[in-house]
């Protein structure tokens, strides 16, 4: 089913996301670039008549060229504009232009987490008059409203299943291949392909962390551990061993790319997600599934590499670790400056302005961003963040009330596990405008609409 469905969406996907990945590797030269100018050309026409003649195959299009981040960025300054915000212009354009000839098929389908969603928008507007950083204040309220557009265009074009298993595999597919892609980084000194980063651990030893095209190996470790968690949920939710195995021979190669980025977020996100899908897998299956987690856990601690285990182990390592020495004091000057203007805020974005007077002594200086979200949204846009952020809570346990009782199919166990994955990552690191938060938040509230009674049906 997979198969079939995504064979008829992807083949211009892919020839997009190729075009990012040549713009990454062929070398600068004025004929290459009239080649490749070219080639793009014609994918963006392709692209452009394949999303007029069905919307939905934007939302496609955006999560096929999501992960280029840095390769697939068109304008770098004075702010980022990637392939995939063309990609979301493209899929809005198309939106309307559907909306205008039959505006049944084109209705947005609003749900009550926009309610939450406007409220936020709402909470960044009410940071504005009072913002440190008028400029970056407004470029963040516009962030927010595409990104808003973007989930409400997952939630209104992922209607039925079909759809939903090719949002699947674009995830997935595209998380193994920047896996591959991290372990060629991590293998190969030097590797000339995507971004790299070398850190030095609490004892001085240099550390390689591949991030593929993100900017940053925590961004990468947040992309490969949700990829991880929709791969497991196919898998466990399978009624084929061989669709099963598929399903977890992705998972591994996803899980392989996340190890070696080294990011503690990313594994604890993972382990995380494995919880939440056990505890919404079919009943008959629970048991063995919960002896199989403790049989792999088991192993990883047994065989996995010394590196992997205490950069694990460091997370509760105040002391020792700059880093999450760093985000423990942040978060006590993050509860200072909520104390000095929990009303207004900073103004959205400009935390770093304020930060530097509540810095305190062992916070590394090179860090002034936040990097605990929930907190970091009341520092910023003051009381009216904070109440949208309780109107989002309410809104996803309105949305998902009573799963708990007539069970969860595959879409909703995988929707709610990789959203709480995400949430909890974004306890240690600002995920605000990372599109695959929204892109959990959409996707959960989109699988509470299939109508496809759960069986629970044994391998």
């Amino acid at each position: 089913m997979v198969a079939t469905a995504t064979r008829s969406y992807l083949p211009w996907a892919l020839a997009a996301t190729a075009v990012g990945v040549a713009s990454a590797l062929v070398p600068s030269s004025y004929a290459m670039s009239i080649v490749l100018g070219a080639f793009s050309l014609v994918v963006l026409t392709v692209a452009v008549y394949a999303v007029f003649d069905r919307p939905g195959r934007g939302v496609l299009l955006m999560l096929a060229v999501l992960p280029l981040d840095i390769a697939g960025r068109l304008i770098a300054e004075p702010v980022a504009v990637t392939a995939f915000h063309v990609s979301l212009l493209l899929t809005l354009a198309a939106w309307a232009w559907t909306w205008l000839r039959d505006p049944e098929d084109g209705r947005p389908r609003f749900s009550a987490l926009d309610v939450g969603i406007a409220a936020l928008i709402g909470a960044a507007i009410w940071s504005l008059p009072g913002s440190l950083d008028r400029a970056t204040t407004a470029v963040a309220i516009v962030r927010l409203v595409f990104l808003w557009l973007f989930s409400l265009s997952v939630v209104t074009f992922v209607r039925d299943e079909r759809m939903a298993d090719s949002v699947v595999a674009v995830i997935v597919g595209t998380a193994a291949l920047s896996s591959l892609l991290a372990l060629a980084q991590y293998a190969i000194p030097g590797f000339p392909i995507g971004s790299t980063h070398v850190d030095l651990d609490t004892g001085g030893v240099v550390q390689l962390r591949p991030s593929a095209f993100f900017e940053d190996p925590n961004l990468l470790a947040t992309f490969l551990s949700v990829a991880v968690i929709a791969a497991l949920a196919k898998a466990i939710h399978a009624r084929r061993w061989t669709h099963a195995a598929k399903w977890l021979v992705l998972a591994g190669t996803c899980a392989t790319g996340l190890l070696v980025t080294l990011s503690r977020t990313g594994m604890v996100g993972v382990m995380l997600g494995a919880i939440v899908l056990l505890l919404t897998a079919p009943r008959r299956r629970r048991p063995w599934l919960a002896g199989a987690a403790l049989a792999l856990g088991l192993a990883v601690a047994v065989v996995a590499p010394g590196q992997i285990v205490s950069r694990l182990a460091s997370v509760v390592d105040i002391e020792a670790d700059s880093s999450i020495r760093t985000r423990y004091l942040m978060l006590g000057s993050t509860v200072e400056m909520i104390r000095d203007d929990w009303v207004f805020g900073t103004g959205l974005g400009a935390y770093d302005r304020a930060y530097p007077a509540y810095r305190k002594p062992g916070a590394l200086i090179s860090i002034t961003k936040p990097h605990q979200l929930p907190l970091a949204i009341w520092a910023e846009t003051g009381i009216a963040g904070l109440l949208a952020e309780f109107i989002i809570a309410g809104g996803l346990t309105w949305l998902i009330r009573g799963r708990r009782h007539r069970g969860w199919n595959v879409y909703e166990a995988l929707g709610v596990a990789g959203l709480v994955s995400v949430l909890l990552q974004s306890l240690f690191q600002y995920y605000l405008y990372f599109e695959y938060l929204w892109l959990f938040l959409a996707f959960t509230v989109a699988a509470t609409r299939f109508t496809r009674d759960v069986e629970e049906v044994p391998l």
